[in-house]
């Protein structure tokens, strides 16, 4: 099908899609293709049923009516009817990458342009082939400003992000060791994350670069720039007050005080600060956007009970590198609170692949050397390291069980893990 016929019909549906028929919007593109577990085709006539206008396949045995648009392939498909859609609009389109705080950055800069702009950003952390056209296609006359954040497991995948979403600013957060299972060696990780960068300096972008960062101000060499960070004068630096329990700065002549933990959310911050500053969004709006923001993703978030505990909630996603940044704030946190003991729970870590324990090893030996009352290891891989003295499960199920007989009261304690370790079930399981 023409993708400007496509187009047109989506423009007729009023820029509604779906790709869930448990969430069917009436007289919305309903998008179907198979996936690794159902194939999406098969749910296109109960999707009509549904109320949707159009539903598009790519598997021509479920045709149904005139409603049904077979195509080659359904997500190509979605992706070239984005990336048409973004081209029908001359606005900013900011990219957010890097290995760790891609989500907290976009959050944090969206709310920050939301104060003075009609923003449209990406939901949750959909960052992928998928994620980055759902949130262009959300786009409309009333839009001014586009953040969109991107993730990769391998190289070329920003790129090709790029040529979807067509960004004309971007942000890399930092370059970690995410996914080296998948990339194979840390050069690749860096080759894949740079991706933005030379999409930008090809296109006459313009690049925030955390100026910190050696490798970033290396890799961002001949791009128009703005550069941040902490401990560096003017509207573009901010230096620390304290990071525990909650990340306090100063920015210019203000305290800025936020319910964010841990000295890892610092570059985030100034970040978003420096978005801001760059889009002419006013001090006061600003500092009301860092100071209001929640997390409620599981990043970052920090609960306090009724029996005196004091949770860090940080397992939607874990490397490495994040471990360490998470396991050193709860001894930051932890000096907060002498009377509590200190208990890190920590979930295998996913995606490393050959190097698997050896990350593994390496954070535990982290853990170790912090000197917390209490390290709880979860998981096949954690379960292989070298763990003498320290309690260690190979399931959810099994720390739930010992957890629930007895509960820890009066402790600081951090959950951290990668999101397939379910540590939802952990949270939600026991009387913390």
């Amino acid at each position: 099908m023409d993708i400007t016929d496509l187009y047109e019909k989506f423009i007729a549906c009023n820029q509604e899609l779906s790709t869930d028929t448990r969430r069917i919007t009436p007289g919305s593109m309903f998008f179907a293709w198979k996936g690794e577990v159902h194939d999406g085709n098969t749910f296109a006539g109960e999707a009509l049923e549904k109320g949707a206008r159009y539903v598009v396949i790519d598997n021509p045995d479920f045709f149904i009516d005139e409603r049904t648009l077979v195509v080659k392939d359904s997500i190509q498909t979605l992706q070239h009817l984005a990336r048409y859609h973004r081209q029908q609009f001359q606005i900013p389109v900011i990219a957010i990458g890097g290995s760790n705080g891609k989500t907290t950055t976009k959050e944090l800069v969206a709310q920050v342009l939301a104060t003075q702009k009609d923003v449209v950003a990406s939901l949750g952390s959909l960052n992928n082939h998928v994620g980055v056209p759902l949130t262009l296609l959300r786009m409309n006359t009333l839009t001014d400003i586009v953040v969109v954040e991107m993730g990769a497991n391998h190289v070329g995948e920003i790129q090709e992000l790029c040529t979807i979403a067509e960004p004309t600013h971007g942000l890399i957060t930092n370059i970690g060791r995410d996914h080296i299972g998948l990339f194979g060696n840390q050069e690749a990780i860096i080759v894949a994350n740079t991706e933005l960068y030379n999409y930008l300096r090809d296109h006459g972008g313009h690049v925030f670069v955390n100026k910190n960062n050696m490798t970033l101000m290396k890799y961002a060499q001949g791009i128009e720039q703005t550069c941040y960070g902490e401990d560096i004068d003017g509207e573009f630096g901010i230096r620390s007050q304290h990071t525990a329990p909650y990340v306090s700065f100063l920015w210019k002549h203000h305290t800025v005080n936020t319910h964010l933990t841990g000295e890892y959310n610092l570059e985030n911050i100034v970040g978003a600060i420096s978005i801001g500053v760059h889009f002419n969004i006013i001090e006061d709006n600003i500092i009301t956007a860092i100071e209001s923001y929640l997390p409620n993703n599981n990043r970052s978030e920090l609960v306090q009970t009724d029996k005196g505990n004091i949770i860090i909630k940080d397992f939607y996603n874990a490397n490495a590198t994040s471990m360490k940044f998470a396991l050193q704030n709860l001894a930051d946190v932890a000096r907060k609170y002498p009377d509590k003991k200190s208990i890190a729970i920590l979930g295998d870590m996913l995606e490393l692949g050959e190097f698997s324990i050896g990350e593994h090893q390496d954070v535990l030996d982290f853990a170790r050397s912090l000197d917390f009352e209490k390290i709880i290891l979860v998981g096949p891989d954690f379960k292989q390291t070298e763990h003498v003295g320290i309690e260690c499960y190979l399931n959810i199920d099994e720390v739930i069980s010992t957890l629930q007989k007895s509960p820890p009261e009066n402790a600081t304690i951090l959950l951290k893990a990668s999101h397939g370790t379910n540590f939802t079930q952990l949270f939600n399981g026991i009387e913390w």
